[in-house]
């Protein structure tokens, strides 16, 4: 089975479906064992970096080296680091590389001549309508389609000695805003128009000829108009506008036959070009004999629109609902309900299982572990993740779901040619938690409905995360007035609501408490020779070893400097003698190993309570402080 990997970024938050579409029309009707495997993004609609940040990173998720060919579309990219990288990666990976979209030193190219088509269309203004002046309202610097576009124009100008400059020029995106504002600022920077508009795109062309409207100009009459790329506004809008048509579609149709020519060991040459033909139409003054089937295409927009609103009613209602979902559970079992309506084979949700440590951290009550911060990758992903949701042919794969996997393969590997995989990010800011796969998404693709769709789980899976991490944060909080800053252990207060609460339940169970009071030995000398730090690791070394070696249902505090109570159930006097032991072994071997300048050693005393008598935590702990205390002076006794 082939692999092939896509990588492209979305204009404008819509999907470039018509590359996905040619490769899987090609690989169909030749029946090649090929699969195709898309990572998309949508980086370039937001100024916000760090939101950019974590789309990208999708383009990281991918080993180049277990794929038979890549094919990068990396002309809507803004971040130049980003494109930089993506191509290092590929290049270094020695898998068959071509670009669409723009050309890379080295790598093949599929596309349309840009350059040629729009000398083509000068030409036609000059000789066919003798047009001398014009105005370009042109899309964004550094485009590479937008540079070879403005290449051809500047060409043929310059060869038949037309005269123009940079004043004549607008530049801004491909978008009929760009059109708008490219028309007015021309129109306020000029006496007296051009003979000719010439446009990037269609979208711009519109732009150009409503916001002429405005001052009372009209299209060819006052002036002529050209656009580019044949988009559906082309031939609806009235004028009908001039442009250059191609058929998109043709460039995936194109990688697929190149593909199946390099492996199979063929020279192929380097710059391949789709085909693309002018339609000379009414806003350049020509007549359109072209037959324009406006009832076709008011039923396509008609159906279009009925689809539209139906599908965001759907997202609506999944935003509705996925509002009362408390758990990333929940949140799995919601989707399940909508998957069908995505009209897709399958879809999958993996994740850095960091993204369930509050809601652990809440549920141990480890207020004091502050290695629960998630820690989220910016760059790259987790060597192993978490599938959290897999939805396959109408049902949920529970038998996979909570599995750690590595990397992609052979997860979403599949016997059958012919399929896609969609990969998406998912991620909060420039954290990234994990990403989404969809199988065989056309219709979405199709549709423009998936950026809405992951906008809201994305917006559902970060509300839950915030209110875990608030959730912890506040127990954290509460925390602060009962544990010790320096070990974690309750404080004195602590140790006073939760030792009281502690005693009083076993002996209402019948159960006898071991009662320990344990007094770090020679603390002030330490601080004094040593200093505090000295002073600090010592305090903390005695409340790891009561920790490790104390039952799992004590209750252990630091009520003073250097004095400690543990209360843990009795269960014999072996059992404590033990206690006593493994924790002077262990603060012997710390010493040692840490190089510690004086021995830690600790007195303990201990007494075990009687349910009968009484409930009084004081009571039993002024007596173990009393043992502890003949342990202490006999300790010096036996020094001197």
């Amino acid at each position: 089975m082939r692999k092939i990997a896509l990588i492209m970024d979305e204009w404008k938050r819509c999907f470039t479906f018509a590359w996905p579409s040619g490769i899987l029309q090609r690989v169909h009707e030749i029946e090649e064992e090929v699969n195709l495997y898309i990572f998309s993004s949508s980086g370039n609609w937001s100024w916000d970096r760090e939101y950019n940040i974590g789309e990208y990173n999708i383009y990281n998720l991918p080993d180049f080296k277990k794929f038979d060919g890549i094919i990068l579309d990396l002309n809507n990219i803004l971040m130049k680091n980003v494109r930089e990288e993506v191509i290092m990666r590929a290049k270094s990976s020695g898998t068959p590389l071509i670009s669409v979209g723009c050309e890379i030193e080295g790598c093949y190219y599929v596309g349309i001549d840009n350059y040629h088509a729009m000398y083509e269309m000068i030409s036609h203004m000059h000789q066919e309508h003798h047009c001398q002046s014009y105005w370009f309202v042109m899309g964004p610097r550094g485009n590479y389609e937008n540079e070879k576009r403005l290449e051809g124009l500047k060409a043929y100008m310059e060869e038949h000695q037309i005269s123009y400059n940079e004043d004549d020029f607008y530049y801004e995106s491909y978008e009929y805003i760009c059109g708008t504002k490219g028309f007015e600022t021309l129109y306020q920077r000029h006496e007296r128009l051009p003979d000719a508009i010439i446009c990037a795109n269609d979208n711009i062309a519109v732009g150009v000829m409503e916001e002429a409207l405005k001052h009372g100009l009209h299209v060819p009459e006052d002036f002529k108009v050209t656009g580019f790329d044949n988009f559906d506004k082309a031939s609806i809008y009235h004028p009908n506008i001039t442009t250059a048509s191609h058929i998109r579609e043709d460039v995936g149709v194109f990688c697929a036959d190149l593909f199946l020519q390099l492996w199979k060991g063929e020279k192929i040459p380097r710059l391949n070009y789709t085909s693309s033909k002018p339609l000379y139409w009414e806003s350049c003054g020509c007549k359109n004999h072209a037959e324009i089937d406006v009832r076709k295409n008011l039923k396509e927009r008609m159906m279009y629109d009925i689809q539209t609103q139906e599908f965001q009613e759907m997202v609506l209602l999944l935003e509705y609902e996925l509002q009362s979902c408390q758990t990333i559970p929940d949140i799995m079992d919601c989707i399940a309900k909508f998957v069908s309506s995505f009209k897709c084979d399958a879809m999958y949700l993996i994740m850095d299982e960091r993204i369930h440590a509050y809601k652990k951290a809440i549920e141990v009550n480890d207020t004091y572990d502050v290695s629960h911060e998630e820690g989220f990758l910016h760059k790259g992903y987790p060597s192993r993740m978490q599938i959290q949701f897999a939805y396959e042919n109408g049902k949920r794969l529970n038998e996979i779901e909570m599995t750690m996997i590595e990397g992609i393969f052979p997860i979403f590997d599949y016997e059958n040619g012919g399929q896609d995989f969609l990969f998406l990010p998912l991620h909060f800011g420039q954290d990234t938690v994990g990403y989404f796969v969809i199988r065989n998404a056309v219709y979405l693709l199709e549709q423009q409905y998936l950026f809405d769709v992951m906008g809201v789980l994305t917006r559902a899976i970060e509300n839950l995360h915030k209110k875990e991490k608030l959730q912890y944060m506040n127990q954290l909080l509460s925390g602060l007035y009962v544990h010790d800053a320096v070990t974690g252990l309750y404080n004195r207060m602590g140790y006073m609501k939760f030792g009281k609460e502690f005693i009083i339940e076993k002996h209402q169970r019948g159960q006898r408490v071991n009662v320990f009071f344990i007094d770090l030995d020679r603390l002030k000398e330490i601080n004094d020779k040593f200093g505090h730090e000295y002073g600090d690791f010592a305090i903390l070394s005695v409340a790891q070893a009561i920790r490790k070696y104390s039952d799992k249902d004590s209750l252990s505090a630091r009520i003073g400097g250097d004095e400690y109570v543990l209360l843990q159930v009795a269960t014999g006097p072996l059992r404590e003698e033990q206690l006593k032991r493994d924790i002077s072994r262990e603060l012997d071997e710390k010493a040692k190993k840490n190089r510690f300048p004086v021995p830690l050693t600790v007195s303990i005393g201990s007494v075990i309570s009687d349910p009968v008598k009484s409930d009084c935590l004081e009571e039993y702990v002024r007596l173990a402080d009393e043992q502890m205390y003949k342990e202490k002076v006999a300790k010096k006794a036996n020094r001197k």
